[in-house]
């Protein structure tokens, strides 16, 4: 399906004045750097889409026909298999983020994941075309650009470090510090089956694996909401 073509559970918006977008736009660190000429003329060839929690934002094998820009919400990016069967996490993109921006680039540009909204989310989209031709006009952007992909490449090698040579305990320990440290203490934690697709194991294991760290006293539970109580403790078992 083109992305021009509307999903289910997508909907046009009314669009934030031209001024908002471009602050939006400005606030999101691929485009910081840019001259405000710039980032107005980005801001006038975008256009707000608006997808309820649950709506897919594109699918494994769709053409990459457009840039994303997350502005609301939260969105995850997730690998099939190719039975359908299983699912991995690759990221959870919050706002002021660009979305698989990679695939961009490709020689036969196709999404390489699928992308989902697990909240109500409100999206920037721009021509994948108009998009290049200012990359390459730009030199601020294209090394932007240049950074972005370096640092998902980054990012995808710690996930298969994390996946194939850490233990089930280990990705929970870093997941809990990760949080913490970026949403501080009494942060609520994602359903025990988001944490499973994104840790590469089963919900059950992330139930199990929470009950022993409340037990030992390393965090404290209040339905999902988590504090981290042993901070240097966690930190040893999110490197073993």
């Amino acid at each position: 399906m083109g992305q021009n073509t509307l999903r289910e559970g997508a909907l046009m918006t009314s669009p934030h004045p031209l001024s908002e977008i471009t602050r939006m736009l400005s606030l999101t660190p691929i485009f910081q750097g840019l001259q405000d000429s710039d980032l107005i003329d980005l801001a006038k060839a975008m256009r707000e889409q608006h997808f309820e929690k649950g709506s897919p934002i594109f699918l494994q094998g769709d053409p990459v026909e457009r840039v994303n820009i997350l502005i609301r919400g939260c969105l995850r990016v997730f690998k099939e298999g190719s039975r359908g069967n299983k699912q991995i996490t690759l990221h959870l993109e919050k706002p002021y983020r660009a979305v698989a921006l990679v695939a961009v680039f490709l020689d036969h540009p196709v999404y390489p994941a699928s992308c989902e909204a697990i909240e109500d989310s409100t999206v920037l989209v721009m021509d994948r075309k108009a998009f290049m031709e200012m990359v390459t006009h730009n030199a601020v952007l294209a090394q932007s650009v240049i950074r972005y992909q370096a640092r998902k490449q980054g990012e995808l090698m710690h996930l298969l470090d994390r996946l194939f040579f850490r233990e089930v305990g280990s990705r929970v320990a870093e997941t809990l510090l990760t949080l913490q440290e970026e949403l501080g203490n009494g942060f609520v934690l994602p359903t025990n089956g988001m944490l499973a697709a994104q840790l590469g194991t089963v919900p059950e294991l992330i139930s199990r694996k929470l009950g022993e760290f409340y037990r030992q006293g390393l965090i404290h539970l209040e339905g999902r909401k988590v504090w981290v109580l042993k901070k240097e403790d966690l930190q040893e078992l999110a490197v073993e």
